[in-house]
């Protein structure tokens, strides 16, 4: 049985973290040595298509709804066929990737990349779309305890982690959500995004999965979104 796209990703990029640290090189981190690591696992995945390749920093369609002057709006990494005259999406695998602990790994911003991945996936159902978190065991429990991955005991209100399928559904009357997705909603919104009004992702596992003596210090989890809602979300109320 093939591993899944989103588990294979967790636990390669988990045990790389785990090696670079048994050689010392856990000084090295950072968002950047990630997204160096997703690259490499990304560059080892059959292609379906002639000519596919992983690119970095890829100005997808459907990241850019407005056509505007200046700088695209990029997704981490997408696994594509790019080239002169090819449309900039229809990508096998689309990925956001976050290192825990880094200013840019806040709530807010980890629900704009699932926002973000949902849009590509409504547009492109055929996407692979996975987002990734890795970093020290510490903060990366530190957020899976938090939005937008815990849930207040009410149904769609948490992507979750426990590995089960969650749909989340964004409410405006719900004060966490209003705290941690105001933004991000209304700045996609304001880009020219048409969010839907809810999606259903999946986590699977964390890796390496901490010992009882809790001696792993770094780990990697990653979700995939694996359906997204037709109707669009109310975005006037946020």
């Amino acid at each position: 049985m093939q591993m899944h796209i989103a588990r294979r990703l967790s636990e390669a990029i988990g045990s790389w973290l785990h090696m670079e640290f048994c050689c010392y090189r856990a000084g090295l981190f950072s968002e950047s040595s990630l997204k160096a690591a997703v690259g490499q696992v990304l560059s080892s995945f059959p292609i379906l298509t002639k000519g596919e390749r992983v690119h970095a920093d890829f100005p997808h369609e459907l990241l850019n709804p407005n056509a505007k002057p200046g700088r695209k709006k990029e997704l981490d990494f997408a696994l594509v066929l790019a080239g002169r005259g090819v449309p900039k999406r229809n990508a096998q695998i689309a990925v956001e990737a976050k290192w825990a602990g880094s200013s840019h790994c806040t709530p807010s911003k980890i629900f704009q990349d699932f926002l973000r991945l949902s849009e590509i996936k409504r547009g492109d159902p055929n996407t692979v779309c996975i987002f990734v978190l890795a970093g020290s065991h510490r903060q990366v429990t530190k957020l899976l305890s938090g939005m937008p991955f815990t849930s207040s005991g009410k149904r769609n209100t948490g992507v979750g982690s426990s590995g089960n399928e969650r749909r989340l559904r964004p409410n405006h009357s719900n004060m966490d959500h209003r705290c941690y997705f105001s933004k991000p909603i209304k700045e996609l919104s304001s880009a020219g995004f048409t969010l839907p009004e809810s999606f259903v992702c999946q986590s699977h596992g964390i890796h390496p999965r901490q010992t009882v003596g809790g001696t792993v210090d770094f780990q990697a989890i990653a979700w995939e979104i694996k359906s997204v809602s037709t109707d669009s979300l109310n975005t006037k109320v946020w």
